[in-house]
C-alpha cells in the first residue's frame, strides 16, 4: 500500500529561505528523476502543513495554475519562485516597513516593530482573491485567535457544516503576524461574515509536524483512510532556530517588563521546535524497522548557523548567509544516519508512493 506523503514547514521569518532552499532542491530532483519539467512540489505531497513563514511557503507551493492549459504545470509557482520571494520582497516587508524608534519611546505605546501595509499588499498581489479551498492539495496552516483565546487551523478539507471560508491572503497574513513584529491580522470568515483577530501560529506550533500527524490521522486520502504512522512518509523542514539574543540571562530574575516582552515571543516560538522533533522521532521508533525511516527532519547543523539572530533581517548579507545555511542543511540531509533515509532516497520514496500527480 502506498504511503501518505506529508510536508511540514517550520516558522521563522526571513529564515524561511532555509526550507525554501531545501524544497527548491527537492523539486528540481523530482523533475530530473521523473524526466518531467512540469513536476511541482504539489504533485508529490498529499498534504502540506506550515506555520508562519512555513504557512506562506505552503500556500506558494499549492497555488493553482489558473491558465488551464493542458501541458502546463499544475501549480502556479515553482519552488525557485518561492525562494526568490524572500530575496525580492524581504526588504519591503521588514527593513522598509520598520517603525521609527522615537528615541526608544514608541515601544512604550506600541510594541509592533513593522507596519503591515507592505506585507498585506504583497500578499494581495501574490494570491489575489484565491481562496483556501482553491489550493491544489490538502493543507493546514496555523494561527492563534486572540479574541477567542484558541489555536486555530486553517484547513481546505473541512466539513461544510463548519462554515469556514477564507482568502489565502488572509491566511498567510494571520499565520505570520508574529507578536512584536506585526500587529494582529483582522480578517473575515467569508462563509459567515464574522471577524477574527489572529496572531502567528508559532506561539503554539512553530514546528507543526505533530499538527500534521494529527491532521493525517483524522483525514481520508486516496491511499488510505485515517492513516497511522506506518502509513505516512513525513518530511519536516526547520528554519535553523535558536539563534536569537537574550540579554544577560544570568540577570533574568531582574529583567524589566519590556525585556521580557521582547524575549518571550522568541522563547515561545523556539521552545517547541526540538520538543516536537523528539516526540516524532520516538513515535516512529516504536514502529517495525521497515517503517522507522518514514520520518525525516532536515535543519541547519548547529555549528553552521552563521546568520543574523534577527529573523526579520532582510539585508543582502543575511540573505546570502541564509541561502548558504540552506545548502548546509542539504549537505547534512544527504548523510547516512541511523533509521533515516538520505534526502535523495526520501525523494525516491516520494516518487514511488505517487498516486496521480494531477489528483487534488
Amino acid at each position: 500500500m502506498k504511503k501518505v506523503r506529508v510536508l511540514s514547514l517550520d516558522g521563522g521569518g526571513m529564515r524561511g529561505i532555509i526550507p525554501a532552499t531545501v524544497v527548491e532542491y527537492i523539486e528540481k530532483k523530482l523533475q530530473e528523476k521523473t524526466k518531467n519539467n512540469n513536476a511541482r512540489i504539489a504533485d508529490y505531497f498529499d498534504i502540506i502543513v506550515g506555520t508562519s513563514t512555513g504557512g506562506i511557503l505552503t500556500c506558494f507551493y499549492l497555488a493553482p495554475n489558473e491558465n488551464g492549459v493542458e501541458n502546463e504545470p499544475n501549480a502556479k509557482y515553482t519552488a525557485s519562485q518561492a525562494l526568490e520571494f524572500y530575496s525580492e520582497k524581504g526588504y519591503d516587508i521588514f527593513n522598509k516597513s520598520k517603525h521609527k524608534s522615537w528615541f526608544g519611546f514608541r515601544q512604550l505605546f506600541n510594541s509592533t516593530q513593522y507596519k503591515p501595509q507592505a506585507i498585506e499588499k504583497i500578499f494581495s498581489d501574490t494570491f489575489g482573491n484565491l481562496q483556501l479551498t482553491d489550493l491544489l492539495k490538502q493543507c493546514l496552516v496555523t494561527t492563534y485567535n486572540i479574541e477567542s483565546k484558541t489555536s486555530f487551523f486553517f484547513s481546505n478539507k473541512e466539513n461544510e457544516e463548519k462554515k469556514r471560508a477564507f482568502y489565502v491572503r488572509d491566511v498567510v497574513r494571520s499565520t505570520s503576524a508574529a507578536p512584536t513584529y506585526f500587529p494582529p491580522a483582522e480578517i473575515t470568515n467569508l462563509a459567515t461574515n464574522t471577524k477574527m483577530i489572529n496572531i502567528d501560529g508559532g506561539v503554539f506550533a512553530n514546528n507543526p509536524t505533530m499538527c500534521a500527524y494529527a491532521e493525517c490521522r483524522n483525514s481520508k486520502f486516496l491511499q488510505v483512510e485515517f492513516p497511522s504512522a506506518k502509513d505516512m512518509l513525513i518530511l519536516s523542514i526547520g528554519t535553523g532556530g535558536g539563534q536569537f539574543d537574550l540579554p544577560k540571562v544570568d540577570k533574568s530574575g531582574k529583567w524589566s517588563v519590556l525585556k521580557w516582552a521582547k524575549a518571550i515571543p522568541d522563547i515561545m516560538m523556539d521552545g517547541s521546535i526540538d520538543t516536537v522533533h523528539y516526540q516524532m522521532k520516538h513515535l516512529f521508533a516504536t514502529l517495525e524497522k521497515e517503517h522507522q525511516f518514514n520520518y525525516k527532519r532536515i535543519d541547519v547543523p548547529l555549528n553552521k548557523r552563521n546568520y543574523s539572530p534577527d529573523m526579520a533581517d532582510a539585508s543582502p548579507e543575511n540573505i546570502k548567509a541564509l541561502k548558504k545555511a540552506g545548502k548546509e542543511a542539504l549537505l547534512d540531509a544527504q548523510k547516512e544516519k541511523p533509521n533515516e533515509f538520505t534526502l535523495d532516497k526520501f525523494i525516491d520514496e516520494l516518487i514511488k508512493n505517487a498516486t496521480n500527480p494531477k489528483t487534488k
